[in-house]
């Protein structure tokens, strides 16, 4: 690992605070419930947001960006890891990567997840390695700066949570409702061979459950792509349920389930201004990144589709009004809307 780039993002990083969602669905309860309940949940509020944010090393601007993004009317991009990070490790590795793309005017989510043994360029190293080996080599920054090289898009921001902290939401939020596409016999969160059993459908998931569900890899005959999918499955089932109890109980519960399980380096007055685009979001589309699986030098890799990957690069490009570059292809990406979510 760079020790110089690791001590620099050290040395920058703030404890401050969380996963930017949590607080915007915070917030839609706080204008609910009103009276004594604002003060409470306000006050809960600004001590996990003061405790969860880390800024990074590159400071609040992409290097892709001629300035800062305004939430009041800029679209905006943020990177959503899941690290498989536990209590005494000095390294982990990103498990999961999803890039969502913000459209204000479109009131839409785009998601894309790039599986986690894509073999990319990691700029951190200056060699090709599993893009998931980013974050061991050099933590959050090293893996924004690799995931902005291989989309040529800025990274605005990130919520980082670990194993711990899905599990805990899960519960913390009473469970989601998911529609489990093959049977599950898998590994649990502290690594149990055959911890998870489930079968298929529409089921409510316990954290534990919804944990091995998503990171479940070799069961399921579409691979890494399958994988990817069910990982959207969990997150979509994730905001359904968050933003759809409203009690101080199941409140207070979300909010300590945070804790020291996830990090971001978005502001607790920058996600009051996702209020408005909360409010009227209307649809959460899911981006496909095609692949194949390769071997190299006994090693295996998930070898990306550069037709796939230029499709998906021009249609975020056109989420966030950014130039299309001769790189990118003009043929219609392949995208699926999995909007479950009405205007409020």
């Amino acid at each position: 690992m760079d020790e110089s780039r690791q001590s620099r993002s050290q040395k920058h990083k703030k404890p401050k605070k969380r996963w930017f969602r949590i607080f915007v669905i915070t917030f839609l309860v706080v204008l609910i419930a009103g009276g004594a309940t604002f003060a409470y949940v306000a006050n809960k509020t600004f001590q996990t947001a003061k405790q969860s944010e880390v800024e990074l090393s590159r400071g609040d601007k992409s290097e892709k960006r001629a300035a800062a993004v305004d939430l009041t009317k800029d679209h905006f991009s943020v990177l959503l890891v899941g690290t498989d990070e536990r209590k005494g490790d000095t390294s982990s590795r990103a498990d999961t990567m999803i890039v969502a793309t913000f459209n204000k005017a479109e009131q839409s989510i785009s998601m894309l997840s790039i599986p986690r043994d894509s073999l990319v360029m990691i700029p951190s190293v200056g060699y090709e390695d599993k893009i998931n080996h980013s974050y061991a080599y050099g933590g959050i920054d090293s893996t924004i700066e690799t995931v902005e090289s291989l989309l040529d898009i800025p990274i605005d921001y990130y919520g980082a949570i670990n194993f711990n902290g899905v599990v805990a939401i899960v519960d913390a939020v009473g469970g989601i409702d998911v529609d489990v596409k093959l049977p599950i016999d898998t590994l649990n969160s502290s690594d149990k061979q055959g911890g998870v059993k489930l079968e298929p459908g529409l089921q409510r998931l316990n954290g534990e459950e919804a944990l091995a569900y998503a990171r479940m890899r070799y069961q399921d005959p579409e691979g890494d792509i399958g994988r990817t999918k069910r990982q959207q499955q969990v997150v979509q089932a994730i905001i359904d349920q968050s933003t759809s109890f409203g009690s101080i109980t199941k409140l207070n519960k979300l909010m300590d389930a945070t804790g020291d399980n996830f990090t971001t380096n978005m502001s607790l007055t920058e996600a009051f201004q996702l209020q408005p685009f909360a409010k009227s979001l209307n649809a959460v589309n899911r981006i496909d990144l095609k692949g194949a699986d390769t071997k190299i030098n006994g090693t295996y890799y998930y070898q990306l589709d550069p037709a796939s990957l230029s499709d998906a690069k021009s249609t975020l490009k056109e989420q966030l009004n950014l130039p299309q570059t001769t790189d990118d292809f003009t043929s219609t990406p392949e995208v699926t809307d999995d909007s479950t979510t009405g205007s409020n």
